[in-house]
């Protein structure tokens, strides 16, 4: 299979074109067969496979959520699949970047720096067509520039989609991904230097009729302080313990869990009408008076349900309710 061609090569052989000069002349294979090809280590991948699998392992579960998110969000049929994750330079991924583009620089910590989270323009207008209402298929728009009002809309929508993110990796590491400036052009979304080798993420996005891409781009600088962690024996020894916690009873896994979940509680006193005209016509020092007697018990409500009655009292400085009877549900007949 024929050599790839670096960017440095290809940056050459353009720069010959445009001066005149003759292209190189392709070595014969006699003369190839017999040589020893240089090893340059600076190109040598940072990544090891171990890395690029578990990266597979997450965006594959990320794909499958943000298939499900942008499904009800934009209220149209959407697939994400991971298409490949390869090791590129930096400088090698911005220049094959189209412009414009959505660009969202985000911040993934405990990920060192930032990374970069690229929505193609196809994909971003269709999505920015399915919120509004319409019917998407704005293929001939994905040249234009972006509104400001379009890159309002897609940075919430991006937002979103990286909060997904945040479960994918769980079983990793806890990060709290959010981003740090959104741009449309590749120029001036320089988050490391042009030789630093990063990881390319690219999933292919289908909306409807539409189809293109969505890369993430992680520098090998960003996951230096996780890299231990990237291990597939983690990944597996995680969902083993998560498959054996799947059999343990209501008792020792949900009941903690719902004992120290947190719900409003408020009080209140009997509904008071009034007509539009009395409410609009309150001056300052007005009293209002409610219909609810002294001796009358106050509702409690825990969210939006009455659970208790009580008696308005005061407790040291503050006003309190002291629970007086407890409202019991009553079966429904069969």
């Amino acid at each position: 299979m024929a050599d790839i061609l670096s960017q440095s090569e290809i940056d050459e052989l353009l720069l010959a074109l445009a001066s005149g000069q003759d292209l190189p002349a392709e070595p014969e294979a006699e003369e190839v067969s017999g040589q020893v090809r240089k090893y340059d280590f600076r190109t040598a991948n940072k990544f090891s496979k171990e890395q690029i699998r578990m990266l597979h392992f997450i965006y594959e579960n990320y794909a499958g959520r943000l298939s499900t998110f942008l499904s009800g969000a934009l209220r149209a049929m959407c697939e994400v699949k991971v298409v490949s994750i390869e090791e590129q330079t930096f400088s090698e991924f911005s220049n094959s970047l189209p412009s414009p583009t959505f660009l969202a620089i985000a911040n993934m910590p405990p990920l060192a720096g930032t990374v970069l989270f690229e929505i193609s323009a196809q994909v971003a207008y269709e999505i920015v067509s399915c919120l509004l209402g319409g019917a998407g298929g704005l293929v001939e728009q994905a040249g234009k520039p972006f509104t400001e009002i379009e890159i309002s809309i897609l940075t919430r929508v991006s937002t979103q989609m990286l909060l997904y993110m945040k479960e994918s990796w769980e079983r990793i590491t806890k990060i709290s991904p959010t981003i740090d400036r959104v741009e449309t052009s590749p120029q001036f979304a320089q988050i490391v230097a042009g030789s630093e080798p990063i990881s390319i993420i690219t999933m292919s996005v289908t909306i409807g009729e539409v189809s293109d891409i969505i890369n993430l781009c992680i520098p090998h600088l960003a996951i230096q302080p996780i890299a231990k962690k990237l291990d597939t024996k983690l990944w597996y020894n995680e969902r083993s313990s998560y498959t054996a916690n799947e059999g343990m009873t209501f008792d020792t896994q949900l009941s903690p869990r719902i004992s120290t979940t947190e719900l409003a509680l408020r009080a209140l006193f009997n509904t008071t009408r009034a007509t539009v005209g009395d409410i609009l016509n309150l001056q300052v020092g007005d009293v209002i008076r409610v219909d609810h007697p002294l001796s009358a018990n106050i509702n409690v409500l825990v969210e939006h349900i009455p659970k208790f009655k009580g008696s308005i009292g005061q407790k040291g400085k503050q006003l309190s309710v002291k629970v007086s009877e407890i409202i019991r549900e009553v079966a429904a007949d069969d």
